[in-house]
């Protein structure tokens, strides 16, 4: 465990970040004429496969344009653009899930089991469509900063993921499908939240903090521990089953705040490590190019990746809503976000989202009701209120077009 010898442990995070800004700075000019290279507007070429890449989050939503449960319209509406990989939340609740409460009656409980929830009409006509990869956003039974024995959560926590594991590589065994099973922003969970008090950044590290990485760390092996007995049971399926950890405050760990990337994937072995990666926006890209790197230096993968470290983009979007951006501010953007994806061969990016859920006045206010109008929004969305498609669906459109071409700036 990464806290056995914490003297050791500070030394060795000290040194690895002392050198990583070392290598990072001097390599700067070489990643930015990289990211030019890959850049799709500077004539790059699309891999053939860049649809079952791209994909987007459907979750909570704001406003729905059917009369259908909103999970299944939000699934439709990303198949219906040609996405092939999808994000859903995947949690219980009593009677609608969080998140999925247009048109839906889902008459679940807080006593639905992962498994049940995964064997749900809803779900299931989901998992029916013609994705190749559905990222399951899981973060049910995190221990935050307990000072509790974690025994009997953390055996829990390990039965549920086994149990839905197991059902989904037996369900789906003779389908050529993924399933990533995830958490939601790993550091805003390490730090209880996303209020004044998880800016540790700015005020400190709680006292306890070495306590909250401590419990992170089992909390992730457990659920780690159930894909793995789930997939030692099922052998010799099309269906995958991963577990990947999310992280949120990579460039927190570079500077060495302590957070998932610089002291909790040291600790666990995992199949991929997501990243939630607002914090790596920048102009030029070099800040999204290092944090991956980052991740890949510090991530310690399971023998089912034989040796290969997997980073994917969880969750990224530039609103379209904020700052008076113009539409060619957005372009632009997403010009530099796929220039270091395609250049760094990352295997997923999930779009935030397809329905935009945050509110200008209060981007924390995740309630459905009532929906809301674009000029209330943030713009965090592929589609708009009025269904007409956003600046950033535009663009990701128009490299879907060219794949296994070279970008032709007249597709957007």
């Amino acid at each position: 465990m990464l806290l056995k010898n914490k003297k050791m442990g500070r030394i060795g995070l000290l040194v690895a970040f002392v050198l990583w800004v070392g290598v990072g700075m001097a390599q700067e000019p070489e990643i930015r004429n990289t990211i030019e290279k890959f850049r799709p507007t500077n004539g790059c070429r699309i891999p053939a496969d860049i649809k079952f890449r791209l994909g987007a989050t459907h979750v909570g939503g704001k406003y729905c344009l059917t009369e259908e449960p909103f999970i299944i319209e939000g699934a439709k509406k990303l198949n219906e653009l040609g996405y092939g990989i999808i994000k859903l939340w995947f949690a219980n609740g009593e009677g609608n899930p969080k998140g999925y409460m247009y048109h839906s009656d889902w008459k679940v409980t807080r006593q639905t089991t992962l498994k049940e929830l995964a064997e749900h009409p809803y779900y299931r006509r989901c998992f029916d469509m013609p994705f190749s990869v559905f990222a399951l956003s899981i973060s049910d039974g995190f221990p935050g900063n307990s000072t509790k024995d974690l025994t009997v959560s953390l055996a829990k926590t390990e039965e549920d993921i086994y149990r839905l594991s197991l059902y989904l590589l037996q369900t789906y065994r003779d389908r050529e499908i993924t399933f990533i099973i995830q958490n939601w922003e790993g550091d805003w969970l390490l730090r209880g939240g996303t209020g004044p008090d998880a800016h540790w950044e700015i005020n400190g590290a709680p006292a306890d903090w070495k306590l909250r990485v401590e419990n992170m760390c089992k909390w992730v092996n457990a659920r780690q521990r159930g894909v793995d007995r789930a997939r030692a049971e099922v052998k010799g399926g099309k269906c995958k089953v991963y577990h990947a950890v999310e992280a949120n405050r990579v460039m927190d760990g570079r500077n060495g705040v302590p957070s998932v990337a610089t002291h909790v994937l040291p600790g666990v072995e995992i199949d991929m490590v997501s990243w939630s990666a607002y914090d790596g926006v920048s102009e030029d890209g070099v800040k999204m190019y290092e944090g991956i790197c980052f991740l890949k230096q510090n991530m310690r993968p399971t023998a089912e990746m034989n040796g290969k470290k997997v980073v994917f983009i969880g969750e990224i979007g530039y609103p379209e809503n904020m700052a008076n951006r113009t539409k060619e501010e957005v372009v632009r953007m997403w010009d530099t976000f796929m220039a270091v994806y395609l250049a760094l061969d990352i295997p997923y990016v999930f779009h935030w989202e397809l329905y935009c859920n945050e509110l200008k006045a209060d981007e924390f206010d995740r309630k459905q009701y009532p929906s809301r109008s674009a000029a209330d929004m943030r713009g965090f969305w592929l589609i708009r209120p009025d269904g007409s498609k956003s600046w950033a669906q535009e663009y990701l459109e128009s490299v879907l077009k060219c794949a296994g071409e070279r970008y032709d700036r007249m597709g957007q």
